[in-house]
């Protein structure tokens, strides 16, 4: 599945505190596993031209030439996690891959390391999927660096990273449909994930969340009113009423199959 980035990367700059931790990660990684490096991207609104600060994480995604001990990738893992290196972001979400584990692509998708952490926010260090997991995040991660990651170590990611089938990213979308179903049902994400996911589906192209809800109520004025509830509530950080994504959910379960 091809998929294009129509979210402009880096055409606002992030703020200095930002780039400057990016500087930090980047750092590290190269401290950790030297010139084994074969990329090191930013991904999603901050590489889409639509970080919020208060509000967005900085998703990170490295790739190394080879597969790492656990110790080296649990030492990696604590030496970036929140507060080792302090996050001026909501958070942090960085997954390392082996190059191996992904050619081919498996199901689950085998990652090295999945840091996440923050101010107010839990902290994870975890060396690889528990049995059972379902990876359908890894799946629209990978897909969507392909098209969106900016480099801030190595080549752009579509020289590194191999392309998701569609019927991948399919499945995936619709398992996180599910998961959004759930536990975030009241989550303003929710609504806009959903929003991107529509666009995903019928354009194959790849939006973040604020970029996706404004695409999407030009083209379907009758979503206008969820999606700037949505936008309003991500903003000011409450939830709203599980109920007003019924519409895109309905969408999104008849495009994905």
């Amino acid at each position: 599945m091809t998929t294009e980035a129509t979210d402009a990367p880096r055409a606002r700059p992030l703020p200095y505190a930002e780039r400057a931790y990016l500087g930090e990660i980047a750092a590290a990684v190269t401290g950790a596993v030297g010139d084994d490096v074969r990329g090191l991207w930013l991904i999603g609104g901050g590489a889409q031209a639509a970080y919020d600060p208060g509000v967005s994480d900085l998703d990170v995604l490295l790739v190394t030439g080879r597969r790492w001990p656990e110790a080296a990738r649990m030492a990696l893992g604590e030496s970036i996690v929140h507060p080792a290196i302090p996050c001026p972001a909501v958070g942090l979400e960085f997954v390392w891959y082996a190059d191996p584990d992904l050619r081919p692509l498996g199901d689950p998708i085998a990652y090295s390391l999945n840091v996440n952490g923050g101010p107010g926010r839990g902290r994870l260090v975890a060396l690889g999927p528990e049995p059972g997991d379902d990876q359908w995040w890894a799946v629209l991660d990978l897909a969507a660096a392909r098209a969106v990651g900016v480099p801030l170590i190595g080549p752009p990611p579509g020289e590194v990273l191999p392309e998701v089938p569609r019927e991948r990213i399919r499945a995936a979308i619709r398992n996180s449909q599910a998961w959004h179903d759930g536990p975030d049902a009241g989550s303003p994400n929710r609504v806009l994930n959903l929003a991107r996911m529509v666009l995903l589906l019928e354009d194959d192209q790849w939006h973040s969340k604020t970029g996706g809800a404004q695409v999407l109520r030009q083209r379907a004025p009758e979503l206008a009113s969820v999606l700037d509830a949505a936008l309003a509530a991500r903003a000011a950080g409450r939830w709203i009423d599980p109920a007003l994504a019924a519409p895109l959910s309905d969408r999104v379960r008849a495009l994905a199959g």
